[in-house]
């Protein structure tokens, strides 16, 4: 997935500009004459109107998918589910005994991608030629300690080696934006593998370069993909819904790594000005405008900018209010699959008559504070505490797999709900602090755009805010 940030993208734009101005122009006189910096330097508004345009759509293509991948409270691999998106952390573990070795490293791996590289030419011709590129994986699972799943790199995109991957499988979807953050063991290195040497490779005066990258088993990764199953086995992998990601951050450092270019949503309207203003002074050059002429251009063409500003203010507050109300609608759907789980636990207290009632009444009690959109009761005792206190007093409840097994998924399910309401009120946060601050205060204040309630929590249980 592509890192956008405001100082990348001036710096890739910048680039291009010199290379438009200055570079193009060695050993032409003619280059640098009048006309053809008039030429140039409208090129380069262009480049920045458009360079602009370009990074900023993916930033917000790619911040939609990063605010999917945070607000997916993180999982037990026990817990995937079929064609769901899965978000955990765990250790990497090869699916059997085999395992691979990387060929200049000799690293033991589950993936690795290996590239030697070839000094060609002279002078300003000569350049870097791929002679070798490599990759290859074996099936791994992604453990932690309720069980294992397994992870498929099939048409993998990215694994931060800055090479293509010649890893393709025909016939295969090949989404983008999948990747393995791996290990990097060698980069652009001028020592040479001990193999090289006995396999004759070398040629006198031939300088060569060699870079690897692999994925190492008990490897802590935080994974996020969509399951599917096979042959009764579910697998994670990348999907046109969601990117298949295998990160050595946890899953926090992952988001905030691709928030830092949130300020690229307001400064490239500056940036945009900024080009429309060269690009109008260059193209004056030629058509020799009054100067009435050519500030009415600029404060029009800057005017219709400014204007895009208060849109994209808006829009901004409006896309945080609905992530704040899709966190919100997360919460009634974990509520609602711990309402679905409770009957099943009737079902089994039933066949356990010695304390049927005890569990019955915490059950029914449970049952009531389910309400969606609506307030909690403010004076209840939390549900799973007095359950678990149940389970110790009765050895044979305990000792009952399929109540073991409701009763694991019914905490799964609250420790969900108590994820979502914590990413509600940080989405609320996020929102509340936005309208409230230079220049969003005035969008707001004239839209009558007004703060969002937060979920409090009372004696256990939560009061779900009226957001209508």
């Amino acid at each position: 997935m592509k890192r956008v940030t405001v100082a990348s993208t001036i710096a890739i734009l910048a680039i291009i500009c010199f290379a438009i101005v200055v570079l193009s122009g060695e050993d032409c006189d003619e280059c640098f004459s009048a006309s053809a910096m008039a030429v140039k330097f409208l090129i380069c508004g262009l480049v920045i109107i458009v360079g602009t345009i370009y990074f900023t759509r993916i930033f917000l293509k790619m911040e939609n998918i990063v605010f999917d991948i945070e607000s997916q409270p993180l999982l037990e691999t026990s817990e995937a589910t079929a064609e769901v998106p899965f978000a955990g952390e765990g250790i990497v573990e090869p699916k059997g005994e085999k395992i691979i070795t990387s060929p200049y490293t000799k690293t033991p791996c589950v993936y690795f991608h290996s590239i030697k590289e070839r000094y060609v030419g002279s002078g300003k011709s000569s350049h870097w030629e791929i002679v070798e590129n490599t990759s290859l994986f074996i099936p791994f699972c992604i453990k932690d300690e309720r069980g294992k799943l397994e992870v498929c790199l099939n048409n993998l995109d990215d694994d931060f080696s800055k090479y293509k991957i010649p890893v393709n499988i025909e016939g295969v979807p090949n989404p983008k934006n999948s990747e393995v953050d791996c290990d990097r063991m060698l980069f652009h290195s001028s020592f040479a593998p001990a193999e090289s040497y006995s396999s004759g490779i070398f040629s006198i005066g031939t300088k060569y370069r060699w870079s690897e990258f692999v994925l190492r088993p008990k490897t802590k990764v935080f994974a996020y993909g969509m399951v599917s199953k096979e042959d009764g086995e579910l697998f994670l992998h990348e999907d046109e819904r969601c990117p298949l990601i295998i990160s050595k951050k946890n899953r926090d450092q992952y988001v905030e790594e691709f928030y830092r270019g949130g300020n690229l949503v307001y400064f490239s309207h500056f940036l945009i000005s900024i080009g429309y203003s060269i690009a109008l002074l260059a193209t004056n050059y030629f058509f020799h405008l009054n100067p009435i002429s050519l500030l009415i251009l600029l404060l029009i063409g800057n005017g219709i900018i400014t204007g895009s500003v208060i849109f994209s203010l808006y829009n901004r507050i409006v896309s945080l209010k609905l992530r704040a109300l899709n966190s919100l609608s997360n919460i009634n759907i974990e509520l609602k699959r711990r309402t679905d789980l409770i009957p099943n636990l009737v079902e089994i207290v039933k066949t356990y008559s010695k304390y049927e009632k005890e569990v019955q009444e915490i059950i029914t009690e449970s049952r009531a504070k389910v309400v969606f959109s609506k307030e909690f009761p403010k004076e209840t005792k939390p549900v799973i505490p007095s359950l678990v206190a149940v389970i110790e007093n009765y050895p044979d409840l305990k000792a009952s797999e399929q109540f073991q097994y409701l009763m694991r998924a019914l905490i799964d399910t609250e420790e969900r709900i108590a994820y979502s309401r914590e990413f509600y009120n940080r989405s609320i946060r996020k929102y509340n602090t936005l309208i409230q601050q230079f220049p969003f205060l005035l969008v707001s204040s004239f839209f009558k755009m007004h703060e969002m309630d937060f979920i409090s929590i009372s004696h256990g249980e939560a009061e779900v805010p009226n957001v209508s």
